[in-house]
């Protein structure tokens, strides 16, 4: 995972999660709960057709819920739509009940309030309170013209507990199960970032070990024997040999910096020597480079020390990016070939000496 941030796509997971299984929840109540209640009390409506309609406007509504919420959280506009449509469906199937039975056969009460956690659970949890208390007035309305008797108002509040209670804890439910969700992927993405760092300086270790061990091979043996008066410092031989460690020293050093352009940042090191010795170089870029492993890095930088090692007075170095990778070529007055580097995978070495002039080109390809 990538840092659409590893924790935002795991809590994104965990609560569409959520929001399925209240969208079950509330389709079942819909198909099993309030449709069975209203086939089994069909004979008892005025009107079964018209029941049976607002039952299929219920359903609408919760479709319509259903999109919104598969796609994230509602806005107040969509979702108070869907809310207001449903209490209306449940007011006017409540008023058309036969009187003095409708909280026997009201079945539109449930599918209004699961509607209404359907497309409210994760709004401010004022919005759901106000929707249940605007539905339990209507249907307390609605029974208060029928008249309200004291057994009446008893069934109301018994039903008005069981029903609200539930949808509140639904409700409060899928939040709890949210904040956890955030939780538990925030932790993901912290063990995610802490593996990730323990597997970048362990990256870091090696290059250093390799560098280290690159010094062993190269300069160490050079420095001892300056050390043991072994070599003589005023020998051109030396003095070149010395060049040569200089710059694959000021190489090395640019390899530990991870910077856009490491290619170029590496060659300019290498040419700070070349330079210290009055050598005029260019390095000169053709649009857009692709990043280069550092394995052909180092037989690019390689030539390039062993190139201005040689050069007299001037050079110059351009890069340019080819198909599926780069082309870097050299030139420079050697006054006579120079010995490059071994190629290696995906690299190509082509080299021509015309008099004073030394040309060399190194060809990278990624394929």
């Amino acid at each position: 995972m990538t840092t659409v941030q590893p924790a935002a796509i795991l809590s994104g997971r965990y609560q569409r999660a959520f929001t399925l299984a209240v969208l079950f929840l509330v389709a079942g109540w819909h198909l099993a709960g309030a449709g069975g209640q209203l086939l089994h009390n069909r004979t008892a409506y005025g009107s079964f057709a018209f029941q049976g309609a607002m039952w299929l406007v219920m359903a609408l509504a919760i479709t319509a819920g259903a999109v919104l919420v598969l796609r994230g959280t509602p806005g107040w506009r969509a979702a108070w739509t869907v809310a207001i449509v449903a209490l209306a469906a449940s007011t006017v199937a409540a008023a058309v009940s036969p009187a003095g039975q409708m909280l026997a056969v009201n079945w539109a009460w449930g599918s209004a309030g699961w509607t209404c956690v359907l497309v409210l659970m994760r709004r401010r949890f004022a919005e759901l309170a106000w929707f249940l208390a605007a539905e339990a007035a209507a249907t307390l309305s609605v029974q208060a013209w029928d008249g309200l008797h004291r057994a009446d108002l008893a069934g109301f509040l018994a039903v008005l507990a069981w029903s609200t209670g539930a949808q509140v804890a639904v409700a409060a439910g899928v939040r709890a199960l949210d904040a956890a969700a955030g939780q538990a992927a925030t932790a993901a993405h912290s063990e995610h970032v802490a593996r990730e760092r323990a597997a970048t300086m362990e990256i870091i270790r090696a290059a250093r070990h390799a560098r280290w061990l690159a010094l062993q091979e190269s300069a160490v043996p050079l420095v001892a024997e300056l050390a043991a008066g072994t070599a003589d410092p005023g020998d051109p031989q030396v003095r070149t040999r010395c060049a040569v460690q200089a710059a694959g020293l000021r190489r090395l050093l640019a390899e530990g910096d991870e910077v856009p352009g490491s290619l170029v940042h590496e060659l300019y090191a290498s040419a700070d020597v070349a330079e210290r010795r009055g050598i005029a170089v260019e390095i000169e870029t053709a649009g857009p480079l692709p990043p280069v492993p550092r394995p052909a890095r180092r037989v690019i930088t390689d030539a390039a020390i062993a190139i201005l090692t040689d050069a007299r007075s001037q050079a110059r170095i351009t890069l340019a990016a080819v198909t599926a990778g780069i082309a870097v070529s050299f030139v420079a007055d050697t006054g006579a070939c120079v010995r490059l580097p071994a190629s290696g995978d995906g690299l190509v070495i082509q080299q021509q000496q015309d008099g004073e002039m030394f040309w060399a080109e190194v060809r990278w390809n990624s394929q």
